[in-house]
């Protein structure tokens, strides 16, 4: 759920009546900007026509097709889409085309769990390892376990996974537990002390149901959930082969940028499905959402689950503010108001309801990163909250998760965000350690704080590095420049091409390895294999290695040889050149391939 900080003067008056469909219970909380003596009626349908249709027409321009339904406690009060399933040929969008939910479907994974734990077959606070096969988790550096509910809050502590968890190409989906087992991220924080956003670890969650019940999560959510809601137009496998209707209807869609530019091919098998990968029409998705809003739900046995599931298992620093009740996402406009947003290759989407009235709404555009409808049209008609302001938040910081740790530790770099005070004047909230700033709470995102040293100790490796590329690309071709004026002079050609030509085409292979990294493997369409990574994470380390004695060669060169002045220097900035490359190496950990 984006969070928002004021209130948008565009959306009117009309537009503050939808707070009346979403936020029903929350105009009576104490401490809001808007209580009132008397509880507004909900409006009808057609108000609630109105409102949506006055919105759509007034951002159509940047649209592509949006699927919207506004339900209470008694039923639907509007549902209608808008817009086009292809925009190139005219397709208009219908309440039957199936379209993404995104991570809205790690939902389905703590409604699994809740009810697992409500059968006595899980406990949310015991080791996972328990329910996993022996040896299962590699990356674990804690002595703290983690646990479900950590995986639920998102403070089990793994940092980011480089792997793609998604392919175009439906050859490379392997099954969710080989996919897990093989690809797993660092564990960078103690389980429980920071929030960082894991869809790996939804995709374990949903993997832990499926050791505990003896199915595949597919068929696990298919029958505890899809079923008992008379859900027939959903589906969740990464190809959607659980449903050969919903597979067929979602080839109809196409994707959109956020400005309504079409995206040719840019649909994805999500291999770790729990985390996103679920498809459904507007009518299973608003089925789903008014189950979740309805206290006597019969997804539950006993009501004291459904209680539990919406209880807020994580506040905002040392506040009383709710962000997260296991696993959904609780709005600091009123502790009622939860849901979950969700984004894939080609849709956006949003839930949100209120579990005290059963006021809620669905949204689904075909828009990747989509926000004007998915965000905009409710969060920004919330009242400005009341929040402390914490001052004197400036500087850089880094978003978590990232990665801190392992042969990818590089990527950390593209993430750092220098920030001004204002962006932190509402919901983030300090951690001190010896008087210091270095963690802000976030609504959704925990940042780092960084000093300026430690920014410094991540850039000055990176311009080192190209510095000593730079060094020897120039000598290299300086020494191949004068070894061929030499040839076509018809002089011998005696120039030796020396050590440190070859130690320069040892840095240049280095850097060239970093490249395919980030081309072919990280930032590709297809994922490089678990071995392949291995092998060129080992390549950093012979490489490191040779660097090092060739380093330590020149330096007694260097103190030790007699030679010109000019040759001293040149050797001492080779011998630099190598120091840098070899620093490098170490400091990113480029050679621990044993962490992968």
């Amino acid at each position: 759920m984006r969070l928002q900080t004021g209130t948008d003067n565009r959306t009117g008056v009309c537009m503050r009546l939808l707070v009346c469909l979403l936020t029903l219970s929350m105009l009576l909380l104490p401490g809001t900007a808007a209580a009132a003596e008397e509880q507004p009626a909900v409006p009808s349908h057609d108000e609630a026509e109105k409102i949506i249709t006055d919105y759509w027409t007034e951002h159509e321009s940047t649209a592509a097709g949006m699927a919207v339904a506004v339900f209470d406690a008694d039923g639907v009060i509007y549902s209608n889409t808008f817009g086009y399933a292809d925009k190139e040929q005219q397709i208009a969008l219908d309440k039957d085309q199936a379209m993404d939910w995104g991570s809205v479907t790690k939902t389905l994974v703590w409604v699994s769990a809740m009810q697992l734990k409500e059968q006595g077959k899980l406990d949310l606070d015991r080791d996972i390892r328990d329910y996993l096969p022996e040896g299962f988790l590699r990356t674990l550096q804690f002595d703290t376990p983690v646990t479900m509910l950590h995986l639920m809050n998102h403070s089990a502590g793994f940092g980011t996974l480089l792997f793609e968890m998604e392919t175009p190409d439906p050859n490379g989906i392997i099954p969710l537990g080989e996919f897990l087992r093989t690809y797993q991220p660092s564990q960078d924080f103690e389980p429980g002390l920071t929030i960082a956003y894991s869809n790996w670890g939804a995709a374990l969650a949903g993997y832990i149901v499926e050791c505990i019940s003896g199915e595949s999560f597919a068929d696990y959510v298919h029958k505890h959930i899809f079923e008992p809601l008379g859900m027939e137009h959903s589906a969740l496998l990464p190809d959607l082969s659980d449903n050969p209707a919903v597979a067929e209807s979602r080839k109809l869609l196409k994707g959109y940028t956020r400005d309504g530019t079409n995206v040719p091919d840019c649909y994805r098998h999500i291999i770790a499905y729990p985390a996103g990968m679920c498809t459904s029409d507007l009518a299973d998705f608003t089925t789903y959402a008014r189950a979740l809003a309805d206290p006597d739900t019969i997804l539950f046995s006993d009501k004291a689950t459904y209680q539990e599931l919406f209880t807020t298992t994580r506040c905002l620093g040392d506040t009383d503010i709710p962000t997260i009740c296991h696993g959904f996402w609780q709005s600091i406009y009123g502790e009622n108001i939860i849901g979950h947003s969700g984004n894939t290759s080609t849709c956006s989407s949003q839930l949100q309801f209120d579990p005290v009235t059963g006021v809620g709404m669905v949204v689904i555009t075909n828009q990747l990163g989509e926000h004007v409808f998915c965000s905009d049209m409710t969060d920004l008609i919330m009242p400005e909250p009341d929040v402390e302001h914490h001052a004197g938040v400036t500087g850089t910081v880094m978003p978590l998760p990232t990665i801190l740790h392992g042969p990818f530790k590089f990527c950390s770099v593209e993430s750092l965000m220098d920030v001004e005070e204002e962006m932190f004047s509402n919901y983030l909230f300090a951690r001190q350690t010896n008087d210091k700033i270095d963690r802000l709470d976030g609504a959704g995102v925990d940042y780092i704080v960084l000093s300026s040293g430690e920014v410094a100790a991540m850039y000055v490796p990176v311009l080192l590095w190209g510095a000593a590329l730079l060094f020897a690309a120039v000598s290299l071709l300086v020494k191949l420049l004068r070894a061929i004026i030499r040839k076509v002079r018809g002089r011998d050609n005696t120039i030796p091409m020396g050590k440190w030509s070859g130690a320069g085409c040892l840095l240049i292979a280095a850097s060239v390895l970093l490249l395919a990294a980030g081309v072919g493997g990280l930032s590709g369409e297809e994922m490089w294999s678990i071995d392949l990574f291995r092998i060129w994470s080992m390549s950093f380390l012979a490489l490191g290695a040779v660097m090092a004695l060739v380093l330590l060669a020149g330096l007694v060169r260097v103190f030790r040889e007699s030679m010109t002045v000019r040759r001293r220097l040149y050797n001492l900035a080779s011998v630099l050149m190598m120091a840098a490359a070899v620093y490098n190496i170490v400091h990113w950990e480029l050679y621990t391939f044993w962490l992968l």
